[in-house]
């Protein structure tokens, strides 16, 4: 199967459609092949002059139905409004839909869009717009494994890719990956506001924050060794590290890191319900 010929739409316009897109495009996707459609002027033109002559329109229903794959790219708390008129349809046959909605579950994707029986949610995260994204996959049980690959062609548009088959994951896959990025911006925001306070001048602390958060991430995925012995290797008994480490562990970092991501999958999972009770 060539993928690169699938019609594949997005209902929605913003910057996770603009990653998926960029992805696809960069991969060789037929431009001809892509379709937008969202109500913003702005994102409209956004859209087209970031990546050129693809089909962009204020029409859900008609990327809907001209969509062999159409990727739902809105706000949990958007998507029963945005799918209503989506809702009767004329679906192509054997369309797979894709939502990156956090929070919306497979049922109530199906509710909305019924008869939607392959149905993929795709949890990836901000990377997606380096194309460095982590994303993560599960299906509805009638989704086939040409809808399974297809979703892999999207997913891997925006980075890696993994599948899950508890749904119940989601909510904390949310929370980790999801959400996780910002924790690390956070993280580097601090190092790079206290380099400066402490005299460095602010391109020297910025580019020492980045490429020690690049250094180390890389550290991570390409050796075999755990995070714990990573950070022990670091840690020499007496040294700067271990004194920066034992003020953390003082604070109560640990748990205050646990305490942040219960609280983001408790979001997600009140999303889903929010979304579902749009829908009653």
């Amino acid at each position: 199967m060539n993928n690169q010929d699938t019609r594949i739409g997005f209902v929605g316009g913003g910057n996770m459609s603009h990653a998926i897109i960029r992805g696809l495009l960069d991969a060789g996707h037929d431009p001809d092949c892509l379709y937008v459609s969202d109500p913003a002027k702005s994102q409209r033109e956004r859209i087209q002059r970031l990546h050129g002559d693809l089909r962009v329109s204020d029409d859900n229903v008609a990327t809907l139905e001209a969509s062999t794959v159409l990727v739902l790219a809105v706000k949990p708390q958007f998507m029963a409004t945005a799918t209503a008129e989506m809702k009767n349809a004329r679906k192509p046959p054997n369309q797979l839909i894709m939502s990156i909605a956090a929070g919306v579950t497979l049922d109530t994707l199906q509710a909305l869009l019924d008869p939607a029986p392959a149905v993929v949610r795709i949890m990836p995260n901000q990377p997606a717009m380096s194309g460095a994204a982590m994303s993560v996959l599960i299906a509805t049980a009638a989704t086939n494994s040409e809808h399974r690959e297809l979703a892999q062609y999207v997913a891997e548009a925006m980075g890696s890719a993994v599948w899950i088959d508890d749904e119940d994951m989601m909510d904390a896959v949310t929370a980790i990956s999801g959400s996780g990025p910002a924790y690390f911006y956070l993280l580097g925001e601090i190092l790079e506001a206290s380099a400066i306070e402490m005299g460095l001048p602010q391109e020297l602390a910025k580019i020492l924050t980045r490429q020690t958060a690049f250094g180390a991430g890389k550290t991570a995925i390409e050796s075999e060794t755990g995070l714990t012995e990573l950070r022990e290797s670091v840690t020499s008994k007496g040294g700067t590290t271990a004194a920066a480490l034992a003020v953390l562990e003082r604070a109560g970092f640990r748990d205050i890191v646990r305490e942040a991501l219960t609280a983001a999958r408790d979001r997600s999972v009140e999303l889903g319900n929010e979304t579902g009770e749009t829908d009653a």
